[in-house]
């Protein structure tokens, strides 16, 4: 029987001789040329950037402030795990229980900051029971050291599961890159003197008093001429959007479909450690 590993992403097993798992897609290290490993760490199946993380996030209706996870904000308050861009670095970090902050990463590596923060977020999911990208299939069955050959319905079996897990990655592919395309515009804009937030295909107009109004039409025709980014900046005036009633309310929505997050207590997560 082929020597077995887990995959360092999911935790499922793997064959020495799987060019990736076959639970969640991610590349297996130990088949890669070894030249080429830190190249092929970061897959098309995985965040590369906070935006990536936001709209993986979003997509599969994460409520990320009820997990104590903030994705692009530097977040003081004790209990929280997030990752920002300060200048041109990016920060990972845990805001343990007595204030205290301990910073996992902090480095010009965004897809590496994301992958830290990442894992941090699936480690957390799993304990709890939840798997974002589908429960693990559990192979254990599949291999029976007391039965060199298997039957031909094991093999119908093995195939079935097989199907399924492809089917599996086929999909979330799909869902990732829809979420990349039907969101790939977020962010401020800067226009007439005004400052925008833009969500997907919704439009927000700061009303520079500390409120937000929601728009029901497109305010600029040419919006990526004036694209001023993904982060707040303080010298625009007005406040971040991410801290307006809207916010919340995409929040809530994005999540109202999914029920696997209702009983997430953050009370289970260790505060006290480093990470």
């Amino acid at each position: 029987m082929a020597d077995k590993h887990t995959c360092e992403y999911c935790g499922a097993p793997l064959g020495a001789e799987d060019q990736v798992c076959p639970n969640c897609g991610a590349p297996n290290p130990s088949c890669q040329p070894q030249e080429k490993t830190e190249e092929k760490r970061y897959s098309v199946y995985y965040p590369q950037t906070i935006r990536d993380l936001q709209i993986y996030c979003s997509e599969r209706g994460m409520p990320l402030e009820k997990m104590r996870f903030f994705v692009g904000q530097d977040f003081q308050e004790p209990r929280a795990f997030g990752i920002y861009q300060d200048g041109g670095e990016f920060v990972v970090y845990k805001n343990k229980a007595d204030g205290s902050r301990a910073v996992r990463y902090r480095g010009k590596d965004e897809a590496h900051a994301v992958s830290e923060l990442y894992e941090k977020l699936m480690q957390e999911c799993y304990n709890r029971g939840i798997y974002p990208d589908g429960k693990p299939v559990d192979l254990s069955s599949t291999a029976n050291p007391a039965a060199p050959r298997r039957s031909r319905a094991a093999g119908l079996m093995r195939s079935a599961v097989s199907l399924v897990v492809a089917a599996s990655v086929v999909y979330g592919v799909y869902a990732y890159v829809h979420g990349m395309v039907s969101h790939r515009n977020d962010g401020y804009y800067r226009y007439d003197n005004e400052v925008y937030y833009r969500y997907g295909d919704d439009w927000y107009l700061d009303n520079g008093n500390g409120s937000w109004t929601t728009l029901d039409y497109e305010p600029i025709t040419d919006y990526s001429d004036y694209y001023a980014g993904d982060q707040y900046d303080s010298s625009w005036g007005g406040t971040d959007f991410r801290e307006s009633k809207q916010w919340e309310q995409i929040q809530e929505s994005d999540s109202s479909d999914s029920s696997d997050y209702d009983s997430w207590d953050s009370g289970d997560t260790d505060w006290d450690s480093d990470w």
